[in-house]
């Protein structure tokens, strides 16, 4: 096989399959083979990166010569084939190498002119501008500005985001001026954030020239900057309200609110609603569907301004459909409340449904036929005041109210926020972590106010939560039946400690776990965490064993076993951080 391989010519692209490959590798890693062998296991490597089930770290570390662990990823980023060097740029970028150069008349200036050319293919040019990004430094701008100026308008507007990613692990402000100057028209959600990361770096005057930014995320970023500081003005809050996104349209209207300018309830409503196709028979004869989550958490905005008895006033009078004015009255209030939160939610708001529909039967504004299509709606009410209310609940943090905690979720379907969660991870045992599994991932009811529109997405505060219950069981707790994002986001956080102290036969279960992902996210906290001799013990014993093994987790053992400490440690944050 191998010979097959190294034996190819001309334009023939045989490699080394990953099945093939593996079965090298379990039978001959440690054997002793020619340059030549070991080239074209590298060559197989790079070629199967995509999947990351071919294993590549050994034989890059038996190939080194005088040009180091990465000299043949480096010619074949450089010179191979589209595949080779698609994945060798991803390598390297993993490695944190810089720009390759071959010899005096391939060096970084026709590497650059080759990644970047208009002939070149998407992803390889993708691939090149990941890596600029993430590894070139300010000293190669020059040459990276210059391999820009020969593509096509619309590549060199994708190098600009390159560029803007180098200049903003040193400048700050000279990375955002250059997003707005050259009119940079898609910045990355990751970029952004690390953009504005340190606030307190950014003057004011570079953030609201980035009003002008043609990049959503830049301008989203910016307006939250300045809705912090109070420095929107009043003519940017009345052009930001009819800005593309809907976002910084809340927080154009919270902006002229904020500085006296009411705004009519049809105009926020226009302004905040977005409108698009519904999603009938490929549209044909498609309506038109409303999200109005902006609108909603403006007007939930409006209730937590009230009083407590101006607000305490409108829940009464707002009858059955009263979950906006009473979330925001438990929210704000719980205390004075809690009384009432603990018996509405002991009969699952039953009992305060029935009422209100009495009194409005009562007052004549339930007239006949009405009430029947509003008790179709009742599971629906129940389940939102259920959800509001147990959120105040929690918030008291009491306790005694463990056990109507745990009922409620037993019987209603609840849907999981940072303060149920810290509840039960305070106060509850391991018992509570199916029901933490069985929350929703994602609140469904209403935000309390503008900030809380930016939460973390929960699955990972579901980990944390399961994670402080199962505190001296890990081995049990890795065990159990957990959704694939919990049980990623659980290896993430395990502490490396947790890592040397379980016995191989666990780390080698988890290693065998059905989910991809899973497993490459295991197997490099295993390379992180663990010494180099027991992470080498650990694949031998996995590779050599005769039942099944997967591939990508060779792959990523592999690394620690192979590589020196520090490239190890480079690679699998790297990696770490991607997934």
């Amino acid at each position: 096989m191998i010979g097959t391989s190294v034996s190819r010519s001309g334009n023939d692209e045989f490699y080394v399959g990953n099945h093939d490959a593996n079965l090298i590798f379990q039978k001959f890693r440690n054997a002793a083979l020619s340059k030549q062998e070991v080239r074209a296991l590298v060559d197989s490597g790079v070629v199967g990166f995509q999947y990351q089930n071919v294993p590549l770290w050994r034989w890059l570390a038996r190939y080194e010569d005088e040009g180091g662990i990465w000299s043949r990823v480096e010619v074949l980023a450089a010179v191979g084939s589209e595949s080779e060097q698609r994945y060798a740029i991803e390598i390297l970028d993993l490695g944190s190498q810089s720009i390759p150069s071959l010899h005096e008349y391939f060096d970084q200036k026709r590497v650059l002119a080759s990644w970047l050319s208009d002939a070149t293919s998407s992803q390889v040019f993708d691939a090149a501008l990941s890596f600029l990004g993430s590894n070139a430094t300010d000293d190669d701008l020059p040459l990276i500005e210059e391999a820009a100026a020969q593509c096509s308008p619309q590549r060199r507007t994708k190098v600009e985001e390159a560029i803007v990613s180098i200049l903003s692990r040193t400048n700050l402000d000279g990375a955002l001026k250059r997003v707005v100057e050259k009119e940079v028209d898609k910045v990355g959600q990751k970029l952004a954030d690390v953009l504005f990361s340190n606030s307190q770096s950014l003057a004011t005057e570079t953030v609201l020239s980035c009003l002008a930014a043609k990049s959503e995320s830049i301008r989203l970023h910016a307006v939250q900057l300045l809705y912090a500081r109070s420095e929107i003005a009043l003519e940017a809050a009345e052009t930001l309200l009819t800005d593309s996104n809907h976002e910084i349209r809340l927080l154009a209207a919270e902006t002229l609110k904020k500085n006296g300018v009411k705004l009519d309830d049809d105009v926020a409503k226009q302004a905040l609603c977005i409108t698009k196709p519904s999603n009938s028979l490929i549209g044909l004869f498609a309506g038109r569907e409303t999200d109005d989550t902006y609108y909603e958490i403006y007007r939930m905005n409006r209730l937590l301004e009230l009083d407590f008895s101006t607000l305490r006033s409108r829940a009464n009078s707002a009858g059955v459909f009263s979950e906006r004015e009473l979330s925001v009255l438990y929210s704000r209030f719980a205390s004075k409340f809690s009384d009432e939160i603990r018996q509405n939610l002991r009969d699952r708001f039953k009992g305060y449904f029935d009422r209100k529909i009495d009194e409005e039967r009562s007052a004549g504004t339930i007239v006949a036929g009405q009430e029947p299509k509003i008790r179709n709606l009742e599971n629906f009410m129940l389940k939102r005041f259920c959800n509001d209310a147990l959120a105040a609940l929690c918030g008291l943090a009491k306790v005694q109210d463990l056990d109507l905690v745990r009922d409620v979720i037993r019987d209603t379907e609840i849907d999981a926020t940072k303060g149920i969660l810290k509840y039960l991870a305070r106060f509850g045992d391991w018992s509570d972590i199916e029901r933490i599994r069985k929350l929703g991932d994602y609140p469904t009811g209403r935000r309390r106010g503008l900030l809380e529109f930016y939460q973390t997405k929960l699955p990972s505060q579901k980990a944390a939560a399961i994670l402080t219950l199962g505190k001296g069981r890990v081995a049990d707790l890795l065990a159990l039946d957990l959704d694939n994002e919990i049980r990623i986001s659980l290896a993430k956080k395990l502490p490396r400690k947790v890592f040397i102290d379980l016995r191989d036969e666990v780390l080698l279960r988890e290693l065998d776990r059905k989910d991809d992902e899973y497993r490459v996210v295991f197997a490099l906290r295993c390379v992180l965490a663990l010494p180099k001799s027991r992470v080498t013990k650990l694949l031998d014993r996995y590779v050599d064993r005769a039942e099944h093994r997967f591939y990508n987790s060779v792959h990523w053992l592999d690394l620690g076993a192979s590589l020196p400490i520090p490239h190890v440690r480079n690679v699998a944050e790297r990696a770490l951080a991607r997934h």
